[in-house]
Order: structure tokens, then sequence, then C-alpha cells
């Protein structure tokens, strides 16, 4: 257990020295944040409630895709991951302490917006807030997953974005992450359904806007579960120490496999709908 202790304590001091970590999980949903609640924080029938959900999730968004894909290929680049690859650990502690480090970084992000939208806008302390906790560490642990199998089938710092750019957008504007479902036309609301974000999105509102139990949210919890397993399984066979470790194109498939329970259930409610 020792090796997993002491590189989710160096990966937190690098963590808090890169800017862009610091911008993905705090400036970033707080512009998001102020915006959101200009608009709609006011407003009746769980407005602030709302702002709070989508802020919260564009944030894992960022911290899972951004902070942890674009990080672990910077890392590699810059051969960083070259010199633990001298020492006698396998990647699974490294993959650990990039799992925790990103948890522990969002959530004093995620005691900021409620801070804040409570003493602005009179957000109450949520009546489920182990469920909203269980929620955000899923869904925190489950697009960092996603976001360090991107780091490993991608070759470069270039491709990386491009990739994550592919994937960060769909899930930012069709989840219901900065748009209302309800506002979307059919053919982007049959969409977001096989997108991760929107299950996200919605265990968030169902417990932090409606106060519903875990055990109301089985399919998104589920899928959640499942990702992280198989996003964790997936990122240790595929670790890539050196920048010079290329990854053949069918490679990218794996990001398919990871993303295969929230493409099961886009079916399903597209044939049971």
């Amino acid at each position: 257990m020792r090796p997993y202790i002491a590189l989710t304590r160096i990966d937190i001091k690098l963590a808090m020295r890169d800017r862009s970590v610091l911008f993905f999980n705090y400036l970033f949903p707080l512009i998001f944040f102020f915006v959101f609640s200009g608009i709609m924080g006011t407003a009746r029938n769980g407005g602030i409630e709302n702002v709070v959900t989508m802020v919260l999730a564009i944030g894992i968004l960022g911290n899972g895709l951004w902070g942890a894909g674009m990080r672990a290929v910077q890392e590699r680049e810059q051969g960083i991951l070259r010199r633990f690859k001298v020492t006698p650990i396998t990647p699974a502690p490294l993959l650990f302490a990039s799992m925790v480090t990103g948890w522990l970084i969002y959530l004093p992000s995620v005691l900021l917006v409620c801070t804040l939208a409570h003493f602005f806008y009179g957000l109450a302390i949520p009546d489920r807030w182990f469920s909203t906790f269980v929620m955000i560490t899923l869904g925190v642990v489950a697009f960092r997953s996603i976001g360090l199998i991107l780091a490993s089938i991608v070759n470069s710092t270039q491709e990386s974005t491009i990739t994550i750019q592919l994937l960060y957008m769909p899930m930012l504007f069709l989840s219901g992450a900065t748009i209302p479902v309800r506002l979307l036309p059919d053919w982007a609301q049959a969409a977001g359904q096989f997108m991760p974000a929107t299950y996200l999105v919605a265990g968030l509102q169902s417990v932090l806007m409606r106060s519903e139990p875990l055990s109301s949210n089985g399919p998104a919890i589920l899928a959640l579960a499942v990702t992280v397993i198989l996003g964790t399984f997936i990122s240790v066979k595929i670790f890539r120490w050196e920048k010079d470790e290329k990854m053949q194109p069918e490679a990218k498939l794996w990001l398919l496999a990871v993303l295969s329970p929230f493409l099961l259930l886009g079916f399903y409610r597209a044939f049971t709908s």
C-alpha cells in the first residue's frame, strides 16, 4: 500500500503546480456558475439547484477528460512517467494516484460552489447529501477513467486535444450540462441518451433537485460503476510509459469498450420510449 500512498502525495503536489488543473477544477466551473446563476439563479422552481447541478457536471467533465487525460499525455511527453518506469512499480499505483488526486482536488470546488449558492441564492443544504456525495465521487472516478484511456490511445498533446474535444463538446451541450434537455430538439435528445454525461446530470438532478435516493438512479449508477471497472482495467492494460511507445490506430476501439454501458442504455431507451 505504500507505493499507492506515496504516489498519491507526489501526484497531488504536481497537480497543484499545474495551472491547467487549477483552471479546469476551480476557475472554469466558477465562470459557468456566475453566468448561469445570473440567468436563472433567482428563478423559482429549483433555479439555483439546477445551476449547481449543471456546474458540478461541467466540473466533473473537465476534471476527468482534461484533468486526467491531458495531464497524463503531458507527463508522458515530458518524460515524467519514464522516470517511474525504472522503479519497481506497475501502472496500477500511478492510475490509482491519479484517481484519488482528481477526487481530492475536485471536492473543494464542490464546497465552494455550494457555499456561494447558499449565501448568495439561498441554496438549501441537500436532504440527500450522502447520495450527492456518492454521485459526485462516482462521476469523478468514471470520467477520470475515460480520460486516462484517452491519454493512452493518443500519441501526442495535439492529438489528445482533438480527441478530447470530440468527446467533451457533444457531452457539454447535449447532456443537459449547459442547455436544459427539454429545450433541445428531438434528435439532440436522442443523441444525448448515448452519452455518459447525460446520466451524470440526470443523477445529480435526481438527488439535488428532487431529493431522490440512490436507488432511484439504478441505471445511471450501474453504468458509471461499470465504466470505472472497465476504464481502470483497460487503462492498466494499455498504459504507456514513454512517448516513443506508439499506439496502433485500432487501439482506439478501447474507448468504445469503456463507453459500452452508455451505448447499451441509449439503445435500450431508444427502443422502449
